[in-house]
């Protein structure tokens, strides 16, 4: 029942309140007419006596609580509007007290088996398919609002911080060992040259460009050439050194280089403070800050896609995770039992973190209403009951005004 249908319901007590009292005086006023004539009738003048009284008396204390009666500023009326604070302080402590404490929430979630509900009702499709909707829906409002500059900013921030808590020389130097374990020194040589001799191949005209611009212009052009197949031809043998002979000297040469350069990175501190420098310089261009930016509005635009389409692999694979933990969840009693401790730690955790809060937020709510409109509103809600203590107060009153008349001429 809406705030409407609750004032409607209210009028029509209040009416139905104020039409008793207005029957039981017109009921007086012709009984005392009309007692002369009929002694009888002194009985219901005395009904109609008291009802009156305590029909007027109840409206007095109920109408007491909101405002002033017929507006007259009495002491101790309009008692709602007067004592707000103090009510919104009471309502808040009320609330925190006895709906947001720990054992009882916790008491009242053991009894529920949330572990055994979850796994029954995301194995059902259609409740999966319902959540997996909700959450991208939830991710694409939530992807519309966000700045994506201050996310690009953030994440090349923390991407920098990660960085920089590395070591760098020691880390490439470990994985470099890693690269030349189970001594793959001659695979990685044999590698090096062939690529080498790729790129030779592939860059003829790079290569003889630059060779000519360091010979004199007295040479004949064909010089380059002649030096750039004598290149290439030395390289190609090399390469097939490398891959008939077993024991070429290259090899060991290349291991003692590599197994150096290795140490060096991981422990010389020359080494080790120029690769830092080095990476320093890296982390200070602007591309790390790019870069991020890019990745977030490659992923950003993914993830908006696919939280708009109504089949879209997002929310497949959202709600066969969730069909899948129903499974393994009605399967594995012990995952069931860790699903419970877990909520209840988390209500815990909640309630005792931010309980205090929510009742402080429902103080300052009632504190920041009008007076007269807290009023109204807590008339709304409750005035409608209210109204049954005129109504009581009418028959009541007037019961005890019958009986002490009867008393009275009895005695």
């Amino acid at each position: 029942m809406n705030d409407t249908q609750r004032a409607t319901e209210l009028r029509k007590m209040q009416r139905l309140a104020t039409g008793l009292l207005v029957g039981v005086t017109i009921l007086f006023v012709i009984t005392s007419a009309l007692l002369g004539q009929a002694p009888w009738l002194g009985f219901v003048r005395a009904f109609a006596e008291a009802a009156m009284i305590g029909a007027i008396a109840d409206w007095f204390a109920v109408t007491a609580l909101f405002r002033h009666p017929l507006g007259i500023p009495i002491p101790h009326t309009a008692i709602i509007p007067a004592k707000k604070e103090r009510i919104a302080v009471a309502f808040g402590g009320f609330v925190e007290r006895n709906f947001l404490d720990p054992e009882k929430i916790a008491e009242r979630l053991r009894r529920q088996d949330v572990a055994g509900r979850l796994a029954r009702s995301m194995r059902q499709p259609a409740r999966a398919n319902q959540v997996a909707d909700f959450i991208a829906e939830a991710l694409g409002g939530l992807l519309r609002v966000v700045n994506d500059e201050d996310v690009g900013q953030l994440m090349a921030r923390g991407l920098s911080d990660q960085l920089v808590a590395v070591q760098a020389t020691p880390m490439i130097g470990k994985l470099l060992g890693a690269a030349t374990g189970d001594q793959r020194h001659r695979e990685i040589l044999v590698q090096v040259v062939a690529v080498a001799t790729e790129w030779i191949e592939a860059n003829q005209m790079i290569i003889r460009q630059r060779i000519a611009g360091e010979l004199p212009r007295w040479l004949p052009s064909i010089v380059d050439q002649k030096i750039y197949e004598k290149l290439l031809d030395a390289a190609r043998r090399t390469l097939a050194e490398l891959y008939d002979n077993p024991e070429h000297p290259l090899y060991g040469q290349f291991t003692a280089a590599m197994d150096n350069w290795i140490d060096n990175l991981q422990h010389d501190p020359q080494v080790r403070a120029r690769g830092e420098a080095i990476k320093a310089e890296i982390l200070a261009q602007p591309v790390l800050r790019e870069v991020a930016s890019a990745v977030w509005s490659d992923l950003k635009t993914a993830l908006m896609a696919q939280s708009t389409e109504v089949d879209s692999p997002l929310r497949r694979s959202i709600a066969d995770g969730l069909t899948r933990l129903g499974d393994a969840l009605e399967r594995e009693a012990e995952w069931r039992e860790k699903v419970d401790v877990w909520a209840e730690g988390l209500a815990r955790f909640v309630v005792t973190r931010y309980g205090h809060a929510v009742g402080d937020f429902i103080t300052h709510t009632v504190n920041g209403w009008d007076a007269v409109d807290t009023s109204r509103k807590i008339e709304v809600q409750f005035g409608r009951d209210l109204q049954f203590i005129r109504i009581n107060g009418t028959v009541v009153g007037g019961l005890a005004g019958l009986v002490i008349y009867a008393v009275s001429h009895l005695f």
